[in-house]
């Protein structure tokens, strides 16, 4: 029955391709044209068009199946080159493959470490500043060894180093408070104190803690041990730290004026002994 019906369709092809010689030419339909509205020719012809299509498709697909082909014995025959070259690396080095592989992990390891304490936050990475030490020996240690010359570890190595650096370089977590100790132990005054790293890192900027205090601190020049200092956070001087520093230094020129005027118009005097702190880290009467 399908072969009937397959006969039948080719005689009626046939008669249609008789019947439009020498009429005008079939155009191809538009491809927004749904299948079911095509006439015969316009469907004869896209079912052509179609064939085309895959045959194209399939010629390309055989092309790029043998430049595929290519690539893969070029990249094989790199890696064999690589392989080779690795071998060569070991041999120069005399390290074994056991001896490698035990290197990459210890240095995987150790940029594990890395990554952790560099994620932790001021507050949690102030207690295990001291881990940084520890990563610091153990780079050394694989620095040591010849095998950290290897091209696979270079990079990796130059890059550990410089986050244990970045790590050893963090500042402390801000504290805000300070507690003045003893001019014998620490040379504690307010210009010392704003110079500390982990304060100011800059002694100019002691006129922030002064006026932060101004309820413990009548006179900047004195301080006592044992002082709770408030120390606000770092940054420039606000405009009212800079007035209060002017009145200071003034004040403080008139009284040098004052005493020299005075030691003018008496007799010298013995030098009183030296008993409290002042501002710059010298002795006030």
């Amino acid at each position: 029955m399908n072969h009937l019906l397959a006969r039948s369709l080719a005689i009626a092809a046939c008669a249609a391709a008789i019947m439009s010689c020498g009429s005008s030419q079939v155009v191809r339909a538009p491809e927004s044209k749904p299948d079911s509205l095509l006439t015969f020719d316009e469907a004869i012809l896209r079912l052509d068009d179609w064939r085309m299509r895959i045959r194209k498709l399939e010629d390309d697909e055989q092309k790029m199946q043998g430049e595929v082909k290519a690539l893969e014995e070029r990249l094989n025959a790199a890696v064999g080159d690589l392989k080779r070259c690795q071998d060569e690396n070991n041999r120069l080095i005399g390290a074994s493959d056991a001896q490698i592989n035990q290197f990459r992990e210890r240095l995987g390891r150790l940029e594990g470490r890395i990554r952790e304490l560099r994620g932790l936050s001021d507050n949690d990475f102030e207690p295990r500043r001291n881990e940084v030490y520890a990563l610091a020996a153990e780079w050394n240690r694989l620095r040591n060894e010849k095998i950290a010359v290897l091209p696979e570890f270079f990079d990796r190595m130059i890059a550990a180093r410089r986050d244990i650096q970045s790590l050893m370089d963090r500042k402390p977590a801000w504290k805000g408070k300070y507690v003045v100790r003893p001019w014998s132990e620490s040379k504690d005054c307010l210009w010392n104190i704003a110079g500390q790293s982990d304060v100011y890192g800059d002694p100019f900027h002691w006129p922030k803690i002064w006026q932060a205090n101004t309820d413990l601190i009548r006179n900047p020049d004195i301080i006592r041990p044992g002082w709770e200092l408030n120390v606000p956070p770092p940054g420039p001087l606000t405009p009212e730290e800079k007035r209060a520093e002017r009145r200071y230094w003034r004040k403080k020129r008139e009284a040098m004026a004052a005493q020299e005027q005075s030691q003018s118009n008496a007799a010298p005097q013995q030098p009183t002994t030296p008993t409290e702190q002042s501002e710059r880290g010298e002795r006030k009467p």
